[in-house]
């Protein structure tokens, strides 16, 4: 291929559209290898991690976040998807203030750096006076370069102050987790986490629902 460089944008993204599929190829191949396993998640995200260090092909322009006057914090950019819906692969663009209560995917997940920090905190569930509740365990900056990989019932919180741009990989697909559960600790209560709606179209030749 030419040197991305001087290619035009239309050229930077068919490449990237090629390096996305590629590495979505090794992804399905090493979950059908080890399984939804440590070391299955902890491969995946070091194939997320090399697909980020092709950082010519992920342009901030591409993936713009809200305008300073939108209520929202941040867009997703949907990057792959399988017709089933398994196997997505999600660009998160923020500027400002982004936090998630603490949650689980009742899928595998993974996220990697590539532009500003992302503060994940990882909690376990204990039972204090008869309610479940959390105890954080222990935290990780994802920022360029580095990645973060969960099991199902794995818990985390996410918390990004600034501009970030971080890729979020999913065994289905987040408009499908219907029994994702998140922590109110005002109530002290698991909830129903909704699934998430306004995901953005990041793949070439195909426009945002």
């Amino acid at each position: 291929m030419s040197d991305t460089d001087s290619s035009s944008p239309d050229q930077v993204r068919l490449e990237r559209t090629a390096a996305v599929a590629a590495a979505m190829d090794d992804i399905r191949a090493i979950e059908a290898d080890l399984g939804i396993t440590r070391a299955g998640v902890e491969a995946i995200r070091d194939r997320l991690v090399a697909l980020s260090s092709q950082r010519e092909l992920f342009s901030l322009d591409d993936f713009p976040s809200p305008d300073a006057d939108e209520k929202r914090t941040s867009y997703l950019y949907r990057l792959s998807q399988d017709a089933d819906d398994r196997f997505a692969l999600y660009a998160q663009s923020s500027n400002g203030h982004v936090e998630t209560p603490v949650h689980n995917h009742t899928t595998w997940a993974c996220v990697v750096g590539f532009h500003g920090q992302e503060h994940n905190r990882f909690f376990e569930r204990t039972n204090e006076g008869g309610e479940d509740g959390v105890t954080e365990t222990h935290d990780h900056m994802v920022e360029a370069g580095t990645g973060i990989a969960m099991l199902p019932d794995e818990l985390h919180s996410i918390h990004i102050d600034g501009e970030a741009l971080n890729f979020h990989c999913y065994g289905l697909a987040l408009e499908r987790l219907d029994e994702r559960e998140y922590f109110n600790p005002t109530e002290k209560t698991w909830k129903s986490f909704a699934n998430v709606s306004g995901i953005r179209e990041g793949r070439v030749g195909l426009q945002s629902c």
